[in-house]
């Protein structure tokens, strides 16, 4: 598929992921004006064995290079969520996307899919980010492109829900290839396991999201 490099897939734990890196180079890197355009359409999916009564849900932040939301600090770790959703479950809020909305044309490989799953024994979130950088200057670009993300899982359960202290966190990045600088290369930081309760940037930007105090965060923490 034009602009797409080909698929990757990785296991962490529980967690398992299916990404296909996006790149769109500009057609004149000389041009005032020229931009890069970058992202990805991914999957990420949680699953547990046994019998469960309570749904699992999947929280995801994002630290980007450009503003995706009027609320988002650019550099810095966000709740990936436009706004707190209606949910009766504090930890609800802000669970990743909502059950109506379809993942849209733009993506070659989710166009019609639901953004997110809710269940008892597994839970996934589709998300196909896009960013634009137009730092150019005489062909040679010089924009920061390392964009990071962290997936936790909540069990929507109790008053305020409960968060699993172990997550993934991953990102990627594009670089201008030295050999040919008509060309950038999609550079994947695998998947690693992430322990919430020794992440404070990550707690924080939960709490901050929530309006709640970081310690009153750490109480939803299983082991915390």
């Amino acid at each position: 598929m034009p602009n797409y490099r080909a698929k990757q897939s990785y296991t962490v734990g529980k967690f398992q992921m299916d990404l296909y890196p996006y790149v769109a180079e500009p057609e004149n890197r000389f041009e005032q004006g020229s931009a890069l355009q970058y992202g990805a359409d991914f999957k990420v999916r949680f699953s547990r064995l046994g019998t469960h009564s309570d749904k699992l849900g999947l929280v995801q932040l994002i630290f980007p290079q450009t503003q995706i939301f009027p609320a988002t600090v650019v550099g810095a770790w966000n709740v990936d969520k436009h706004a707190l959703a209606v949910a009766p479950i504090t930890m609800g809020q802000c669970l990743y996307g909502d059950d109506e909305h379809l993942v849209g044309v733009h993506s070659a490989y989710y166009n019609g899919e639901h953004m997110r799953s809710v269940a008892e024994n597994e839970c996934w979130l589709i998300d196909t980010p896009r960013e634009i950088n137009a730092r150019f200057a005489a062909g040679v670009f010089s924009g920061v492109t390392n964009t990071k993300f962290a997936n936790y899982v909540v069990e929507l359960s109790n008053k305020d829900g409960v968060i699993f202290n172990q997550g993934v966190v991953w990102g990627y990045s594009v670089v201008q290839n030295a050999i040919n600088p008509a060309v950038f290369d999609f550079l994947v930081q695998e998947p690693r396991e992430v322990l919430l309760l020794k992440t404070a940037e990550h707690r924080t930007a939960m709490a901050t999201f929530l309006g709640i105090t970081e310690t009153a965060l750490k109480g939803f923490i299983s082991g915390g």
